[in-house]
């Protein structure tokens, strides 16, 4: 699946401000009803170059699924498109490519072509087609690729990937250059050139490209969306990005950001918002048909391709009641952070549900430089005004601080149903947030865990950090790695404090200071000795194998126990894992069959079990897809539904990917284990001391199934997974773990950060 990310989460009922020197618009207007989306003819197409209307037709210019360029032409957005090859084997061979596109009233096509030579340089050149297919080459040799190419009155504009934006006669005469290293986007505004950037609009002169004015916003909302839409310009790097337009008619620009669409007025300096976007689509380019309906080419996140109209006009009001794809089928979810394993559910889930879209958004990725404070205070604000998302995974939110707001629906009903219709789920799992009235604003669907590994009769009394240092310290230094196969100091964090996260600060907001101090000297403790039994070249050795520690952890779960296959070789016998997935189970099972390829089982390791870890009062799990429902009326029942089905056996029994956690639907291990044997006996291989050894993707035997099945039952004891307490934990714990700040430092600091926050 193709990753896209997005910030959606736009925050609803601040208002759009708007500047220019002396100039400052202190409020803006949204329309009332907004503008009603309707998806509309899709696309064979898997590249967009671009996008217009020559006199009653709108043309599409790409590249098909089965390679070459061509123009789709069609009347209406829900119509049939012709199909027409573009021509252009005179001015173009196989590896050159179309990079941006325009077209006149006439229906000639003005077309951006990159190529590479020898050296790996890129040059473009500007090539006309008119409507009898005659090719024309206007500019040749530009030293750069041309991401953008806007006509004006008597020449064109393109704008390069190097930031500078270049103006042209007909004839191939350039007539000036604007040096701008953050525009995003460019578009002719009559006698003005309007240029989009990172942060502002700056307009200038179109005859000589001297500068008139720069109009900055003032509002963070829009800064952030100005700043989005240039980070996101390269996200389907083939595409066009053209998300400016100017209407005459109106003497507006329209712009499309990620967040939504926007007019603004240049005589006037006046911002409007037209509608905010509910989809995380791409949108590659856009007519304005009028002031209430624009026609947009966009692509979802499986690469699909399609016309989408955005209007309030009444013209459009009937094709939800002919559709499919109807708005009221549309489900969108949420979740604080992009997480891959929800869009692979998401995508077999509507694999199998073709009549409901599933709509994807987060709030922060590895590339969009939101804070996990912005995102939490942009989803509050929509959620306060009764819009958001649908469904809201709330992993990383604290579920308690929203069950007075009135902004969840009370899921008690539907718990009700998912038990009768799934008897198998883990009751203390489901019942994680149920209060004492009954009521239930979230329910969990998955769960992980942390567990200690290695022969049953030596950890069976290994249940917190003193007896696992103690373990440690009796046993030889392993001959290969260190003990743990921690070489991050994320690493000791991230698996101890589940385990003490409820102890700290519990699920009803109640902080413990003398627990938090306990976590901090004990997440020490261990780290200390471990660092003593570790070299650099062991660290290095790691990082240049499996990379940075945010790379590690979503692709090489293996890496903490794989040694234990070999104990003789690797003298390691011990494994201290965050238990994420069925995957690290089946790991486990591997490990404990000991079979090597081609040869009969082994019996060295019939001694391993593992042991989740807890407190006196039970073993402890970290609640996962933990999900809730907006309350506000709109899509409700088709967001029900697709909760409901999360928790049946046929979703559950899926493995999504290293994020998701554990299945709390039994039955659903239990079919994943039947479908696996249907196709045989999937798995794969691992190479531990020169020997290769079976790791089977599913449970070999009845006996290891149901102990898998009878470790998660035994889980108890929910850790609290509010994110904000995590973060302000984990980046201040760093100091003090390499001996850089006290620990009685580190606890003010903390402490401090987590009053201020629980007072909020």
């Amino acid at each position: 699946m193709k990753r896209i990310g997005f910030y959606l989460i736009m925050l609803i009922g601040m208002m759009l401000c708007w500047g220019c020197g002396d100039h400052k618009i202190t409020e803006s207007t949204e329309t009332e009803a907004g503008l009603s989306e309707y998806r509309m003819a899709q696309l064979d197409m898997t590249q967009i170059c671009g996008f217009g209307k020559v006199q009653d037709e709108y043309v599409c210019i790409g590249e098909a699924e089965n390679g070459g360029y061509i123009r789709l032409t069609g009347e209406k957005p829900d119509g049939d498109f012709r199909q027409e090859e573009l021509k252009l084997d005179s001015v173009m061979d196989e590896t050159d490519m179309i990079t941006a596109a325009d077209m006149d009233e006439a229906g000639s096509m003005y077309l951006a072509v990159s190529r590479m030579d020898d050296k790996r340089d890129i040059t473009g050149r500007i090539v006309k087609v008119m409507p009898d297919d005659t090719v024309q080459i206007l500019a040749d040799h530009i030293e750069e690729n041309v991401k953008n190419i806007r006509l004006t009155a008597d020449g064109y504009i393109i704008g390069c990937a190097d930031g500078v934006i270049q103006c042209f006669s007909m004839e191939g005469q350039k007539k000036y250059e604007i040096e701008n290293s953050d525009y995003t986007d460019i578009c002719v505004a009559g006698d003005k050139l309007v240029v989009l950037t990172a942060r502002d609009i700056e307009t200038y002169d179109i005859s000589d490209g001297h500068m008139l004015e720069t109009i900055t916003s003032f509002d963070d909302t829009l800064t952030e969306g100005l700043e989005d839409a240039a980070s996101e310009k390269g996200k389907d790097a083939l595409s066009c990005s053209n998300i400016m337009k100017y209407d005459e008619k109106s003497d507006q620009i329209y712009i499309m950001l990620g967040t939504g669409l926007f007019a603004y007025k240049l005589s006037d300096k006046l911002g409007t918002r037209l509608t905010t976007f509910k989809s995380a689509d791409i949108r590659y380019d856009f007519v304005v048909e009028d002031s209430d309906t624009f026609v947009a080419v966009t692509g979802d996140k499986s690469g699909n391709k399609r016309i989408v109209v955005y209007s309030s006009s009444d013209a459009y009001a009937a094709y939800n009641s002919t559709k499919e794809a109807s708005d009221s089928r549309t489900v969108t979810v949420y979740s604080l952070y992009y997480t891959e394993s929800y869009e692979n559910l998401i995508t077999w889930y509507e694999s199998d549900h073709s009549d409901i879209t599933v709509q994807y958004i987060w709030g922060v990725d590895d590339q969009n430089g939101i804070s996990e404070k912005d995102a939490i205070s942009s989803l509050n604000t929509q959620l306060l005004a009764g819009e958001g998302p649908d469904v809201i995974i709330m992993d990383g939110l604290n579920v308690k601080s929203y069950e007075n707001t009135g902004v969840l629906m009370d899921l008690s009903q539907v718990l009700d149903d998912i038990q009768k219709e799934n008897p198998s789920c883990l009751k203390n799992v489901l019942y994680t947030y149920k209060n004492e009235d009954g009521s239930v604003y979230a329910i969990p669907a998955m769960e992980t865990f942390t567990a200690v590994i290695g022969p049953e009769a030596e950890i069976r009394n290994v249940t917190d950090v003193q007896s696992l240092v103690a373990y440690i310290n009796s046993q030889d230094k392993p001959a290969d790695g260190n003990d743990l196969s921690f070489y991050y100091l994320e690493s000791y964090f991230d698996t101890l404090y589940p385990v003490y996260a409820s102890e700290i600060v519990d699920m009803e907001e109640h902080y413990d200071r003398e627990m938090l101090k306990k976590f901090l000297e004990d997440l020490r403790l261990l780290y200390d000795l471990e660092m003593a039994r570790t070299t650099q070249d062991q660290i290095n050795d790691w990082t240049a194998r499996f990379g940075a520690y945010e790379e590690n952890i979503k692709d090489n779960y293996s890496g903490y126990m794989s040694p234990l296959f070999n104990r003789e070789w690797s003298g390691r016998k011990l494994a201290f894992v965050d238990m994420k997935t069925m995957s690290e189970a089946w790991l486990f099972y591997s490990i404990k069959e000991d079979s090597m390829v081609g040869m009969e089982d082994n019996t060295a390791n019939r001694d391993y079990d593992y042991e989740p870890w807890g407190t006196d009062e039970g073993m402890i799990y970290v609640p996962n897809t933990i999900l809730a429902v907006n309350s506000k009326k709109e899509n409700r029942d088709s967001a029900v539904e697709f909760v409901k089905a999360l928790f049946s056996a046929e979703v559950q029994k899926k493995y999504y990917g290293t994020e998701c956690g554990n299945p709390v639907n039994m039955d659903g291990v239990r079919a994943w284990n039947e479908d696996a044997l249907s196709m045989g006996t999937p798995g794969g291989a691992i190479e531990v001391g020169g020997n290769n050894y079976l790791n089977w993707t599913y449970w070999r035997t009845d006996e290891y199934l149901e102990d898998y099945i009878d470790k998660l039952s035994r889980l108890c004891v929910p850790s609290n997974p509010d994110v904000r307490i995590r973060s302000m934990i984990r980046e201040n714990a760093t100091d003090y773990l390499e001996g850089n700040a006290s620990l009685e430092d580190t606890l003010n600091i903390i402490d401090k950060l987590l009053n201020v926050y629980l007072k909020e």
